[in-house]
Parts: C-alpha cells; sequence; structure tokens
C-alpha cells in the first residue's frame, strides 16, 4: 500500500478538495460500539459512541452528500476491488494532468487524503501492528495543514482525535477535541444542525476520554453540558449512568446517593438499573446505612429474577457480584449459615471456572466452622481434582495454592478427626 499511496501522492499539487465526498457503500473498521454518522463524509463523520444518537440527515446534508455522489460515481464503482488503490491512483493521475478546472483538481486532492487516511484506518482492523492508525494520523495532519479553512476541518479533527484515542494518546486527543470546539464558531454556510452536531460529537469524546484517564471531576461538568443541551439527540440515559460513574470515583457518598436515587426516578426501566442499584448500595453502606445498603441489593436481586430471561442473562454478573459481597458480609459477623447459603448458590451459578474454585473454598471454611468436617472435606477434595484453567486473571488466587490450603485443611481436620477418636476411645475404655 505504502507505493501506491507514494505515487498517488506524488501527483498531488499542493492546494484543496471538498470533503463532501461520502461511500456509503464502503466498509469500516470494526468497532464495539455502533458509529454515529454525523458529518458530510462518512469516512469522517462516524465515529463510536453510545452517548448520542442522530436519526436522520438534515437537508443541507444531504445536498451535499448527493453532489458529492454525482461527482464521485466512476471511483465508488470500484470501491473494493482487489485493484481499488492502484485503479484510485489512475483516476486521480488522469484528473491532475487533465485540463480539468483548478477546483476539481484541488477537490481531488482532498480526496486524495482522505481516502487513504480512510484507507489506512480500515486496514489497522486487519493489522493493528502494521502503523496503519499513524500513517493515517499524517494523511490527516498533511490535510489539516494544507487546508486550514476548510468545511471540513472540524470533522477532520475530530477523526484524529479518535486515531489519538486508540493509540493511547489521550491528553493528545483531548487537545485535538477541544480544537473541534473552536473551529466549528468558523464553519461558514452550514446549517445549525451540522454545527449543534460536531459540537456535541466533541463533548461527548472529551467527557469519555477525560473518564478514561481518571479525570471523573471534569467528566462530570462535561457530561452535564452535554445534558444541558436538551438535544433530542443527546441519549440520556447511556450519559447519565456515565456521570453517575465518574460522580461514585469523584465525589462523596452523599453526591453518588443524591446521583443514584435521581437516576432511578427518572429511568426506572433502564438497562443501568442493577448497576445504578449497586452503586447507591456501596454508597449507603459506607456512610453506615446498613439497612439502606441491603435494602438496595435486595431490590436489585429481586429486579434479576424478576426480569426476562434475556434480560437476566446480562444483568447475572451483578447477581454474582452483590451476592459474592453480601456473603462476604455475613460470614465477617458470624452469620456462617447465611453466607453458606449464599456461597453454594454462587458457585453453582457462577460460569468463571477460577471464581468458582475459590467460591468453593468459602463454601468449605463455612461448613468447617458449622462443624459440617465431612461435607467440608468433601468441598476441600473437590477442589483437589480441579485442573489449572487457562486465561486465569493475573488479580485471582492460583489454583495451585488454593488447593495447597485446601490439602493443608483436609490434613487439619483429618489429624483433629484422629485426636477426636483417640480421645473418645480413651473414654469408652474408662
Amino acid at each position: 500500500m505504502k507505493f501506491v499511496e507514494v505515487l498517488i501522492l506524488s501527483t498531488m499539487v499542493c492546494v484543496g478538495l471538498a470533503a463532501e465526498t461520502p461511500h456509503t457503500d464502503a466498509p469500516t473498521a470494526a468497532t464495539n460500539t455502533p458509529p454515529v454518522e454525523y458529518g458530510l463524509n462518512p469516512h469522517l463523520g462516524s465515529l463510536p459512541t453510545e452517548n448520542l444518537h442522530f436519526k436522520a440527515q438534515n437537508q443541507y446534508i444531504e445536498r451535499q452528500n448527493r453532489k458529492a455522489s454525482a461527482r464521485l460515481q466512476e471511483i465508488k464503482a470500484i470501491w473494493g476491488a482487489t485493484n481499488y488503490l492502484e485503479e484510485f491512483s489512475k483516476n486521480v493521475e488522469a484528473i491532475i494532468s487533465s485540463d480539468a478546472s483548478e477546483k476539481v483538481k484541488e477537490e481531488t486532492r482532498k480526496l486524495t487524503l482522505l481516502e487513504l487516511a480512510h484507507l489506512r484506518e480500515a486496514a489497522a482492523a486487519k493489522d493493528p501492528e502494521g502503523g496503519h492508525l499513524e500513517r493515517a494520523l499524517q494523511l490527516l495532519s498533511e490535510f489539516v495543514e494544507r487546508y486550514p479553512r476548510d468545511m471540513a476541518i472540524p470533522e477532520v479533527l475530530l477523526r484524529q482525535g479518535h486515531l489519538m484515542s486508540q493509540l493511547a494518546l489521550k491528553d493528545e486527543a483531548i487537545e485535538k477535541f477541544y480544537l473541534v470546539l473552536r473551529a466549528v464558531p468558523r464553519l461558514e454556510g452550514v446549517n445549525l444542525m451540522y454545527s449543534r452536531r460536531l459540537v456535541l460529537m466533541a463533548q461527548s469524546a472529551i467527557a469519555d476520554t477525560m473518564a478514561e484517564v481518571g479525570r471523573h471531576a471534569e467528566a462530570v461538568d462535561l457530561y452535564a453540558r452535554i445534558l444541558q443541551s436538551k438535544s433530542e439527540e443527546v441519549a440520556a440515559e447511556t450519559v447519565r449512568i456515565k456521570q453517575l460513574r465518574s460522580v461514585r470515583e469523584s465525589a462523596g457518598n452523599p453526591a453518588v446517593v443524591t446521583g443514584a436515587r435521581k437516576f432511578l426516578e427518572e429511568f426506572p426501566e433502564s438497562e443501568y438499573i442493577p448497576e445504578t442499584r449497586y452503586i447507591l448500595g456501596s454508597a449507603l453502606q459506607k456512610q453506615g446505612d446498613r439497612p439502606g445498603a441491603m435494602e438496595q441489593y435486595q431490590l436489585l436481586l429481586e429486579a434479576i429474577e424478576l426480569a426476562p430471561e434475556e434480560q437476566r442473562a446480562r444483568w447475572k454478573p451483578w447477581k454474582l457480584k452483590v451476592g459474592n459481597e453480601l456473603a462476604n458480609q455475613f460470614f465477617l459477623e458470624g452469620d456462617t449459615a447465611s453466607a453458606l447459603v449464599l456461597y453454594r448458590g454462587l458457585a453453582g451459578a457462577h460460569g468463571d471456572a477460577r471464581n468458582r474454585q475459590v467460591l468453593l473454598y468459602q463454601v468449605g471454611l463455612c461448613e468447617e466452622r458449622l462443624g459440617q468436617t465431612s461435607a467440608a472435606m468433601k468441598t476441600y477434595s473437590e477442589i483437589l481434582k480441579m485442573k489449572e484453567v487457562p486465561g486465569s486473571p493475573t488479580n485471582s488466587v492460583s489454583l495451585q495454592m488454593l488447593q495447597n490450603m485446601a490439602g493443608l485443611r483436609i490434613a487439619v481436620l483429618d489429624s483433629e478427626a484422629q485426636s477426636k477418636r483417640i480421645k473418645d476411645d480413651a473414654a469408652t475404655a474408662q
């Protein structure tokens, strides 16, 4: 690709192109979050975000898209072909060397930079270590340098920030997203919806990146600004849960309790109900309100049990998390019988083998504390028969350590049982 890319760029004379060149049938790099299209060029105006849901293109964008599509039909027709780059190069060279107007040539040069950057980004999905994202970033930087007043600059800056974030250049990405906010007011001849979408995309990207790098207090304020826009295109429920997570990391328990209760009131049917109740219960527990915390945990477990089967499967991790914390609390407080019931239920329901091994050891400790020696030895023996699980979390207790501890407990219990038998036999002989 690099040779052809250089060949294409070598045909370019330093001047500009309209960025309104959508390739709606072009493949995009895979992401965990569905991309949201907001701009003139889907190669640029398409970033993954859960915070926004733009439902329709406005008339201005539709006109620009039709205009660009008509102008680039020949190039679009060969998209996806194995020799696409070579054919693209031929088209670019033919236009640059033709008697076409300088305006058309400038548009072609701009298209070339954007198209090559897009191809590099798409290639990164198949070859993450190939340096494609870095090259895409360079190409977009060249676009900004050559055409600093182009209408596509805000979208190009957004794309640059996204690429920087993927390259773990989080601080640089934040700076680039802020540049978008400064660039949008300079746009001329565009309608209000397009400008608002650019601002929302930049604000959303800044807030999410702030949260990723641990700058949660700033993220809370930025999420609040997004919500204050009152835009119907803001996914308020998603933004609010993200804001609550950052509040939990940056503010005191009273603020967390207030925020969680407000979320439950505003979104009673939310997918995030278990997480919110867990956050609320944890905050109440830290405040010393154990009954209030226990109420939230109970409501969480009840909501999961009453949920439809598909939703119950998605919420299962919260059930296991809360159940484990409650069992640990009961065990520490001496309510061993309640802890045993929970540990047994969790061990039977847990799909992760490593966590099940740890839970079984807790079951054995409870049985041992309750004087159920035979049951405890049987549980410990089950752990000894287990095999190592590939890819276990690095922060978990190793199976070998668990088996060593289980073997030690069996030895101790067996020794105590033998001592008891000797004493019983001595007492009988007397």
